[in-house]
């Protein structure tokens, strides 16, 4: 008998781990001009800082609305940069301050005010300060004339520097509206006599004259006492302008207009968290799926642009050639007319720049929001099962619509308008709704301008005065990263992956300019003209008569018939409103 030799023993191995995903694509829109704005503005703007990161990151639990023009993943990234680094230099002040504090106060732990050393220091004020700063506070000083008349309990607490600093800072930080105190480190806001009209002259004269007061008495104490009422607020004061430095290195540096074309957009931490975040937001924002809420179901879409509905009664053509037989359906009508609306993507000539070559048309399926984020399947073939089932659905919950869009300016006005039709036994409905939204907020695009064309000059404006309003603004940051208390609308309601707030529309301007406003009237009639003439061919071509179509049409198109606001309920009849909530823009001009 053969023995067969045993084979070597082989310890098991490990499988190696799965590779870890892939991450997203790169955005076809995370360099676009309204991305870039609203980059600018999380850098320039706490408030908005605070609530992109509350929204996104705080509150992952909600979907978000559609972003059109913009990368939110980019937005984030820049947010949580700021932040980062609105941490740092929070920490840098809180510890100045406590150096402060420990240095200038060190006396009072040594010799409580209650004690002997301070019950004879207004009879014979040589001695105080004297014997531990070694003649600091020393006989016939300027600070013992100032100081010297004071009650000998008060004097430990009024007589030092932090205490007076400490003082002055929460003098100047109360006095100030809230808009300015949440800007504060970051650096100036709009006009600065703007902010002073609104103050007050006399608040906003008070603390002037305390912070005069302070460096006076600092500055004539500074030969014959110690510098720490000088030095610490220097400090101060420097931490708070090598901030604002970093802040428009930043701008100047990244967020220009040719360099953040040139540089690949910023990523997130890579981080498990924040993989998960930047996969959530990237299937979303792009998504054919539309996480709704019934209270706002066209959110991050802009302002309602005249939506316009009607039904009609279908009736068959009694003369002229003979049509096919078979009911009118709703994919009947939208075949017809996807080709016309794409169309307009053919310029007539090849030198041209109109934006309709760049039209966009998407089937769009609207889903109730459900109790978890991860409640709605993403996959190609769940998103085409929806939209297949949803077409001739003619839902109330689930919907489809095909939107057509326009992203005018560098995506800084966009338009959509959103078709839907549905048949139901001899009726044909026909639901058309435009939105403008409008461009990023104009202050934003100028202080972004100005901090790339000047620089630090213009952005390091009056650090030293800055800092006393600085430090309050820093310890906040440091106890709310997010924002204070509430700063989130809607925080406090029960979690679920409803949307609650687009980003963009939160910043978007209320008024555009009248070329905007002529370029967004002539692309919404021009695709509203292509819809038109698509039903109009799908009802000759399946043998219903099209004039009382063409009748209905002229009135709507006239102002005969309008659904002055979709989310607010106005409709207007006639030429007569009956209002029930948003009045629609006056004259059907974009706002």
């Amino acid at each position: 008998m053969t023995v067969q030799p045993s084979e070597p023993h082989r310890p098991p191995t490990d499988p190696s781990p799965d590779p870890p995903p892939d991450p997203p694509p790169v955005s076809p829109y995370a360099h676009s001009e309204a991305t870039r704005l609203l980059c600018a503005a999380v850098h320039l703007d706490p408030d908005y800082r605070r609530r992109v990161i509350a929204e996104l990151v705080e509150h992952d639990e909600r979907t978000v609305p559609p972003s059109l023009g913009f990368d939110l993943v980019t937005v984030l990234a820049h947010a949580l940069r700021a932040r980062a680094l609105e941490l740092r230099t929070g920490a840098v002040l809180v510890a100045i301050w406590a150096a402060f504090f420990c240095t200038v106060c060190w006396p009072l732990f040594q010799h409580p005010p209650s004690s002997s050393y301070w019950r004879s220091y207004g009879d014979g004020i040589s001695g105080g300060y004297g014997g531990y700063y070694g003649d600091s506070y020393g006989q016939g000083s300027a600070s013992d004339a100032a100081l010297g008349t004071l009650s000998r309990y008060l004097t430990p607490y009024l007589a030092n520097f932090a205490v007076l600093y400490a003082l002055v800072t929460l003098l100047s930080w109360f006095a100030k509206p809230a808009e300015v105190r949440a800007r504060a480190l970051a650096g100036p806001a709009g006009s600065q006599a703007a902010a002073r009209r609104a103050v007050g002259g006399l608040r906003a004269a008070v603390p002037v004259i305390a912070q005069i007061l302070y460096w006076t008495l600092a500055l004539a104490t500074l030969q014959d006492s110690a510098p720490y009422g000088v030095l610490f607020p220097l400090l101060l004061a420097a931490t708070v302008g090598g901030h604002r430095l970093l802040i428009a290195q930043t701008v100047r540096r990244e967020l220009a207009r040719d360099a953040f074309r040139r540089q690949p957009p910023r990523s997130l931490p890579d981080r498990p968290r924040y993989r998960a975040l930047h996969a959530a937001i990237a299937a979303e924002q792009y998504s054919q799926l539309v996480v709704y809420d019934p209270a706002d179901p066209f959110l991050g879409s802009g302002v309602p642009h005249r939506p316009w509905s009607f039904a009609l009664e279908l009736k068959r053509r009694k003369t002229g050639p003979v049509a096919p037989g078979g009911t009118l359906t709703a994919r009947a009508v939208l075949e017809r007319v996807l080709p016309l609306v794409g169309d307009l993507r053919q310029a007539a000539a090849d030198t041209s720049l109109d934006r309709l070559r760049d039209l966009e048309i998407d089937h769009l399926v609207y889903l109730p929001y459900g109790p978890t984020r991860g409640d709605v399947p993403r996959e190609p073939a769940e998103v085409a099962r929806h939209v297949a089932e949803a077409v001739d659905e003619g839902g109330e919950q689930r919907r489809y619509f095909l939107r057509v869009r326009v992203g005018a300016w560098d995506e800084q006005v966009v338009l959509t308008v959103q078709l839907r039709v549905h048949t139901q036994g001899n009726l044909l409905v026909l639901e058309v709704v435009p939105h403008v939204l409008g461009p990023v907020r104009r202050d934003y695009e100028l202080r972004t301008e100005a901090v790339a064309q000047w620089g630090t000059r213009l952005w390091l404006g009056r650090p030293a005065v800055s800092a006393f309003t600085a430090g309050p603004a820093a310890m906040r940051s440091l106890l709310h990263p997010g924002g204070p208390a509430g700063a989130a609308t809607e925080s406090t309601l029960v979690a679920a992956a409803r949307p609650v707030v687009s980003l963009r529309e939160l910043v978007a301007s209320s008024t555009v300019s009248l070329f905007q406003e002529l370029d967004a009237s002539r692309y919404l009639k021009t695709i509203e003209e292509r819809i038109i003439d698509g039903v109009r061919v799908a009802l000759e071509q399946m043998g219903y008569e099209t004039g009382r179509f063409e009748q209905t049409v002229v009135q709507v198109m006239e102002g005969g018939i309008h659904i002055g606001s979709m989310s607010g309920g106005a409709v207007a009849t006639n030429g007569g409103t009956a209002q029930a909530g948003v009045t629609p823009p006056a004259g059907g001009q974009p706002t």
